[in-house]
């Protein structure tokens, strides 16, 4: 029973530490605009329902970083519009046909969302592309669509706020513990006796 205790205690400890992290991370990554990234994969949400029934709404997406020769037909790729309602937007669609280079060596790429009736997206280049779409996270899907809510929200702050409560109280217990501890005479105290 104490190995189980202590395990859960580093256990509580270490997720407690990450959870902080992760939100505090970001956190500050939503307020510079930055694209959550590591080792070359970023995460995205999907906010519209032009992907259907490839993708959903509120879908948390892997997209991988590619090169020019790995997109091709049928691919879904991310890139980030430019151009009418796209502008500022990072937008996950298909590759509608083998993508071209022009005389200037500009690789061209045509695009469309699979929603039956999906207009076809304005012409991108190469540069605009973010990666290539790996798979949907269905895990951090549920945690996402759960945390929008109100009560998902106040699961995640109570999970916080009691696993602070818990690190506390042990703190406080540790606390007696050396309090009541009774420190030995020196050894040049003992001699005067």
């Amino acid at each position: 029973m104490k190995k189980f205790r202590k395990f859960f205690s580093v256990f509580s400890t270490v997720l407690l530490i990450l959870a902080t992290v992760l939100v505090v991370a970001v956190f500050v990554l939503r307020l510079s605009g930055a694209k959550p990234k590591l080792m070359g994969y970023y995460i995205f949400n999907v906010a519209s329902d032009s992907m259907t029934p490839t993708l959903k709404v509120d879908d948390v997406i892997l997209v991988k970083e590619c090169a020019k020769e790995d997109i091709h037909k049928d691919d879904v790729i991310t890139y980030h519009g430019q151009v009418g309602d796209f502008a500022g937007k990072d937008i996950t669609h298909r590759v509608v046909e083998e993508p071209t280079v022009d005389e200037g060596g500009t690789m061209r790429i045509r695009t469309r969302g699979t929603k039956f009736g999906a207009v076809e997206d304005p012409e991108i280049t190469f540069e605009q592309v973010i990666g290539k779409y790996v798979r949907t996270l269905k895990v951090l899907t549920f945690i996402y669509s759960l945390f929008r809510k109100w009560y998902g929200f106040a699961i995640f702050l109570g999970l916080i706020f009691l696993l602070i409560g818990k690190e506390l109280f042990n703190l406080m217990r540790l606390s007696d513990k050396v309090d009541k501890v009774e420190i030995p005479q020196s050894i040049g105290d003992e001699k005067d006796n």
